[in-house]
């Protein structure tokens, strides 16, 4: 008689997520950011220097950026498992990865006339856990923000960057200034004079995100005297985030590459599990995935540090968004405070503040081509709209909080900073009632 694998076990497995799978396998895995980081599964990949696949932490998606056209991607545990096992994702090994993976994860697996396939019952799955590896607490808020403020203040400011601020961001110098944008440094020399400027000035570079110790060439990793300071960024410029209190708490990078616009500055230390003395890294902290709570310009140049944003602006009305140029845009053009969010599913932070704040009214304003997906049957983005709404009525049944989302034909523009500098209003949808009206402001 032919037995089907029950849709129990099936289902059980499909809830397993590639980061559950990578730890249960014994893959090295550390925290970057909004995402885990590790070696990529795919066997025929080669050698890697380091490890460059990205398993995002909250939409569970996983990706392979260490070029060469490996192609290992994936949404889920079957498919990392499948990577990992085929060199390929293939729906005819999809039984056989329901298997490996309940094998792996100790998952009894059932049949549709309810005889269990296992006969090793009690036995240890074949792979044994690895232990996840601690991130390292970060210096506080007080601290991180004087030691970015003054390495900022040290950093350069090149001319094709001040070009994009001007006219591609519309920035004033004067914006550019309150903000805090700045240039990455381009040689070792300079940022060597950067570095050693800081050390003799007594600013403790451990345990501030983005900043780690190297091993010097030849160099033992025992040896004290063998490491040096630097900092874990290369691409364009900074983009400072603060906290409630008008704190520099992370740094922003923008790299200028398609794949990856954005990254945090970030130095999560990977002594516990590499081997490779040319990327050991040590003395540094993962950045998280913090909150940006943005000002218009005129608040960012009276905003004193250790001083409430609700001292300067009103906070009955806020405004919810991602990116951090969107942010500063927006809020400066409508002169609103916003909190900006590094992903959809990251909310969670966004309502204690509110209650802080006490506000009555929550705008959720996301990149429109996040919301809409003409690919999908349904014309949107599921997940994104799973997360909305479970944000939304977490606000409004928990705090009691009016929730409007603001929507716009995004053929005119991607996010809300493209619609208002054009003059665009966008179209605000009650969620309570249902109402659509037009945003005035």
């Amino acid at each position: 008689m032919t037995r089907f694998i029950s849709e129990d076990t099936i289902n059980e497995v499909k809830n397993v997520t590639a980061y559950e799978l990578a730890i249960q396998m014994g893959h090295s895995i550390r925290s970057s950011g909004t995402s885990w980081v590790t070696y990529c599964p795919n066997p025929n990949h080669g050698s890697e220097k380091r490890p460059k696949t990205y398993i995002s932490k909250y939409k569970g998606i996983f990706k392979c950026f260490d070029g060469g056209g490996c192609g290992c991607k994936g949404s889920d545990g079957i498919t990392y498992y499948c990577w990992s096992q085929y060199g390929e994702w293939d729906k005819k090994h999809f039984f056989d990865c329901i298997l490996g993976i309940a094998e792996i994860m100790g998952i009894h697996v059932g049949y549709e006339d309810g005889q269990p396939k296992r006969t090793d019952k009690g036995k240890a799955p074949k792979y044994q856990p690895r232990p996840i590896v601690e991130d390292v607490k970060p210096q506080s808020d007080e601290v991180c923000d004087r030691v970015y403020r003054r390495f900022l203040s040290l950093c350069p400011v090149y001319e094709e960057h001040v070009h994009e601020w001007r006219y591609k961001r519309k920035y004033s110098d004067e914006e550019v200034t309150a903000i805090g944008l700045r240039s990455v440094p381009k040689s070792y020399k300079e940022l060597n004079i950067i570095i050693r400027t800081l050390l003799s000035e007594g600013f403790s570079l451990e345990r501030i995100p983005g900043f780690t110790m190297r091993l010097r060439k030849g160099g033992d990793s025992n040896h004290k005297g063998d490491w040096f300071w630097t900092i874990s960024a290369s691409g364009k410029y900074f983009i400072p985030l603060r906290n409630e209190k008008g704190q520099i708490i992370r740094l922003r990078v923008s790299t200028g590459r398609e794949d990856k616009k954005y990254m945090w500055f970030s130095s999560a230390p990977n002594m516990d599990y590499v081997d490779d003395v040319n990327v050991m890294r040590k003395g540094g902290a993962s950045s998280g995935a913090p909150l940006n709570i943005v000002a218009p310009f005129p608040v960012l140049q009276a905003w004193e540090v250790g001083v409430e944003v609700t001292t300067y602006l009103g906070s009955d009305f806020v405004i919810c968004s991602e990116g951090e140029h969107k942010s500063y845009i927006s809020s400066n053009i409508l002169q609103k405070l916003f909190i900006g969010i590094p992903g959809v599913g990251i909310y969670k932070e966004v309502i204690p503040l509110l209650r802080q704040w006490k506000t009555k009214k929550l705008v959720i304003a996301m990149d429109m081509d996040a919301l809409l997906d003409e690919t999908k049957e349904a014309g949107k983005n599921n997940y994104v709209f799973e997360h909305l709404t479970e944000f939304a009525k977490q606000v409004l049944d928990d705090e009691g909080i009016e929730v409007v989302i603001w929507c716009w034909d995004p053929k005119l523009g991607k996010g809300l900073d493209d619609i208002l500098l054009s003059s665009v209003l966008p179209v605000e949808i009650d969620l309570r009632t249902k109402e659509r009206r037009l945003v005035t402001v």
